[in-house]
């Protein structure tokens, strides 16, 4: 399922390494004080106290060498982690079928790549390591403690099972809350791409107050969470501090009384002293860094659970080979299809396609026209009956195999950040600029590009030239013939062009229609008027086919689709 880089791995351990070194030096630092001031302060002995004096020079000179260099090694592990999981994420985002899209807001997923990943990095990079290496000074400090006084070391940790109970309380309460504030996060970011996307239409028709009212209510209750979650930290951080000095006050009124009763050395009380100093500070460490782990486990929990989502459109395990140009023969038999559970929106579709013919698909907006380009190219599955190329079952066929053959032209095509150039030429790299500039005067639309600023050269998408919606489509046509694909499906690509770009852009695909495949969806039926077939659709079912006189014969259907577009026209006698 993930394929992450192995490097991180070997500086995980190399960090553990590292850890080796500072843990062995802060145990043994007090432990040295205690042999200096008991065995040669006392007697006087100068030398001694030079060589423990070098020792432990020797130890910070380690401790401080090793620190830097495990903290240059949890950054670089920081940075492995989030590359691999940023990774894996995108690669899994880009095998989910579009319904895994509907049902997911885009500021849901978003902060599955950003805030998730920045906390599960936190995990790997600081967690893991700091975690193991407290626990070892934990195990240490007991063991010297109980070497040194078995019984002053239970009286300092009179406390641990209060500070027992405390943090497996807070542990419950601050995993709810940190999950309720990512939860939060993402309606918040969702909301907020929302709105940046459809701030036209929010002026349009004078929504700011309203749209400001629901981001302003998201907002305030992702601060009421965090508020709520600072509260539990400000509470649960300083009661660790809290029990700490109540050991540290244990230990001196015991530890004193037994150093005036001799039955403890002073060095021994001092050495305590740092030990349980140094036993509430890695406590207190994960106190602080507390709210860290529950976020870490939190989106640990949704990062896996998002890539443990299977896709429902799968390639088949021993895929069918189309060949290098296919005829384009395409067959529906009887097929069903909802977007969820048994609410069909296309029911018992039965009809064929021959190859290099013209088809028209027309019917009133839902009767399920774009739900048939949808299956087609797989992005949603068929549930009953099936759809052949060729002969070939689709699902037979491997996705790319599959749509490598089949070209789209949207309403609304999308412009990605990059050049005029690069957006029309997309995967096909071997297409040259001489190349799309002979398509583009074939289309006669050259000199629309001359005149962007910079014209094939004109930056696109959010950083740069906006296109308006005609526009957009008239480089969607470019896109189509620059792949030359074998099955061409125009989905209302024409529905934002002028008249006069129209007509010249028909003529075009009368030309591209001619060794191909060709399936038109379009509101506008004069588009279709030139098809070898029309397909009419009403509620998810056929009710019509032919040719368009054939159809307008027929006074049917299609005949009143035509008499109340052309009424609307106020040109009722051309009909």
């Amino acid at each position: 399922m993930l394929t992450f880089a192995k490097p991180y791995w070997k500086l995980i351990l190399f960090s553990l390494a590292l850890t080796g070194f500072i843990v062995i030096s802060s145990l043994a630092q007090p432990y040295i004080i205690k042999l200096a001031i008991d065995s040669h302060i006392m007697k006087n002995d100068y030398q001694g106290l030079m060589n423990l004096g070098i020792v432990y020079f020797l130890l910070i000179l380690v401790s401080s060498v090793s620190t830097y260099f495990q903290n240059n090694t949890l950054q670089f592990t920081g940075q492995y982690v989030i590359y691999d999981f940023r990774q894996a994420i995108f690669q899994h985002f880009a095998k989910m079928e579009m319904s895994f899209y509907r049902q997911n807001p885009t500021g849901r997923l978003v902060t599955r790549i950003t805030y998730d990943v920045e906390s599960l990095n936190q995990l790997y990079s600081q967690v893991i390591v700091n975690l193991i290496k407290e626990v070892l000074i934990l195990m240490g400090i007991i063991f010297l403690m109980l070497y040194m006084s078995i019984k002053l070391t239970l009286v300092c940790f009179l406390v641990i099972p209060v500070i027992a109970v405390v943090t497996f309380y807070f542990k419950s309460v601050l995993r709810k809350t940190q999950r309720h504030l990512r939860t939060i996060l993402s309606k918040l970011l969702s909301n907020l791409a929302e709105n940046l996307s459809g701030m036209s239409v929010i002026q349009l028709f004078a929504r700011e107050r309203k749209q400001l009212e629901q981001f302003n209510e998201l907002n305030e209750e992702h601060y009421r969470a965090g508020m709520k979650q600072t509260v539990i930290n400000s509470i649960f951080n300083p009661s660790i501090g809290f029990f700490g000095n109540i050991s540290l006050a244990l230990l001196v009124w015991y530890g004193g009384r037994s150093v005036l009763d001799s039955t403890l050395t002073f060095g021994t009380v001092y050495a305590f002293t740092s030990y349980v100093r140094q036993f509430f500070e890695p406590l207190r460490g994960l106190a602080d860094r507390f709210n860290q782990i529950q976020a870490a486990l939190t989106s640990a929990e949704r990062i896996f659970e998002t890539l443990e989502t299977e896709p429902t459109i799968l390639n088949p395990e021993q895929p069918k080979q189309l060949p290098e140009k296919v005829r384009g023969d395409i067959v529906f038999q009887h097929v069903w299809f909802s977007y969820h559970q048994e609410k069909w929106v296309l029911k018992d579709l039965h009809f064929r396609i021959n190859q290099r013919e013209t088809v028209g698909i027309v019917g009133a907006t839902g009767a399920g026209k774009s739900s048939i380009i949808q299956l087609l190219n797989r992005f949603y599955d068929n549930q009953k009956g099936t759809i052949t190329l060729d002969g070939i079952n689709i699902k037979e066929v491997h996705l790319n195999d599959l749509r490598k053959h089949i070209g789209i032209i949207q309403q609304d095509p999308f412009m990605f950040t990059g050049t005029v150039l690069d957006n029309i030429r997309l995967n096909h790299h071997h297409v040259t600029d001489d190349e799309i500039v002979k398509a583009a005067k074939s289309l006669k639309i050259d000199a629309f590009f001359r005149m962007l600023p910079r014209g094939y050269e004109t930056m696109l998408g959010e950083e740069g030239t906006v296109l308006s919606a005609g526009q957009r489509q008239l480089l969607s046509f470019l896109r189509a013939m620059m792949t030359n694909q074998d099955v061409l499906i125009l989905d209302e690509a024409t529905a934002n062009i002028d008249t006069e770009t129209e007509q010249a852009v028909q003529e075009v695909l009368r030309e591209m229609s001619k060794d191909r495949t060709t399936i038109i969806i379009a509101h506008r039926l004069s588009t279709i008027q030139h098809a070898d077939k029309i397909i009419v659709l009403d509620k998810g079912r056929i009710v019509e086919m032919g040719n368009h006189q054939q159809l307008i014969r027929n006074h049917s259907f299609y005949f009143q689709l035509c008499l109340n577009q052309n009424k609307e026209k106020g040109v009722r006698e051309k009909v």
